[in-house]
């Protein structure tokens, strides 16, 4: 007697629908469609590659890297708002960009895996079949995986952007008073980075960081932290000591509020002039500058003059009067406000 059997089932696992017999022959079809004989046919595939040892399938890494992306990018999004060194933040776009490209391959043999058609893929992506296919075949994208350490990429970053011993934190100057105490910065570091016939690649090596942090705060571009500073006025053989209250001005973090501070400012960014124009004697500064050595001792010192006599001792210093300025208004408001 004959067991009556129920309608058979797909014989891709994932699938088990019905399946009618085949008109010709009279048999069962084992796949309902070709899509699920394609898919079995990976899934046979995928087995037979782990018996042998082969490397994992495709999905198996995909959130990995997925998930090693992300961290890439957190990272990146941190330097670029700290304006960390270019080298840094370079390597980190560098490494993203290979993440993301090992993950769009691992993304696409994903579906291979599932047994989705070159010309589906090339259709989500954008490209030919053909293209597709030369893109992100099996081969390639397993020598992209080989060439790929396992779990290097979150790693990495890290290192690219591990905390140094010195605070990276830069800062643009903003308002005319920080880019002209930025100016005053630039001065006064280029004539020490002379003096001293220093290359940037030099101080670079000295102070264990980057060139383009080094640029940098010697240019004045963006304002470096004060270890920063003051590492490198100390490397140029300067004194970080004559640099604080221009830096402090130039980084935003000057405090105004009194005419003693204001005055103190304005000595703040003449002595640094001063001192990038070579310190020459007073007699000789005041007679370039057409006053009285008594008023350039006591201008240097941080003493409010006239406008005029203090234009012509900047201009006297090889500077460029509007870098003072800022400093001489907020000076002689401050002498005004208290009279």
């Amino acid at each position: 007697m004959t067991v009556p059997t129920g309608p058979a089932r797909c014989a891709h696992a994932a699938c088990g629908k019905p399946v009618k017999k085949d008109s010709k022959t009279g048999r069962p079809k084992l796949y309902c469609d070709t899509q699920c004989r394609r898919r079995a046919q990976w899934a046979r595939d995928r087995a037979r590659r782990s018996v042998t040892g082969t490397p994992p399938p495709a999905d198996e890494f995909s959130p990995a890297i997925a998930t090693d992306i992300a961290a890439v990018a957190q990272q990146l999004q941190k330097a670029a708002q700290r304006q960390a060194p270019l080298e840094v933040r370079f390597g980190l776009a560098q490494l993203l960009q290979r993440e993301v490209t090992c993950y769009v391959g691992v993304a696409v043999q994903d579906e291979r895996a599932v047994g989705e058609a070159w010309s589906t893929i090339g259709m989500a992506t954008g490209t030919s079949e053909a293209s597709a296919r030369a893109c992100w075949s099996e081969t390639k994208v397993a020598a992209q995986l080989a060439a790929r350490p396992r779990n290097a990429a979150a790693r990495r970053a890290r290192q690219l952007d591990v905390e140094r011993p010195v605070d990276w934190v830069f800062t643009r100057p903003a308002g005319r008073t920080q880019r002209a105490a930025a100016r005053v910065l630039r001065r006064y570091l280029t004539a020490l980075r002379d003096a001293a016939a220093l290359s940037v690649e030099d101080v670079a090596r000295e102070a264990r960081m980057p060139n383009d942090a080094i640029t940098l705060g010697v240019e004045g571009e963006l304002i470096a932290s004060w270890p920063v500073t003051y590492m490198v006025v100390t490397i140029l053989g300067g004194d970080p000591g004559e640099l604080r209250m221009a830096w402090e001005a130039a980084s935003g973090e000057a405090d105004y509020g009194s005419a003693a501070e204001a005055e103190r400012s304005l000595g703040g960014v003449l002595r640094p002039l001063y001192l990038a124009a070579g310190a020459p004697p007073a007699p000789d500064l005041a007679a370039r500058a057409r006053l009285d050595p008594e008023d350039v001792e006591h201008a240097l010192a941080g003493g409010l003059l006239d406008w005029r006599s203090t234009e012509s001792l900047t201009a006297a210093l090889d500077a460029e009067p509007s870098i003072v300025a800022p400093f001489w208004s907020i000076c002689a408001q401050a002498k005004d406000g208290g009279a």
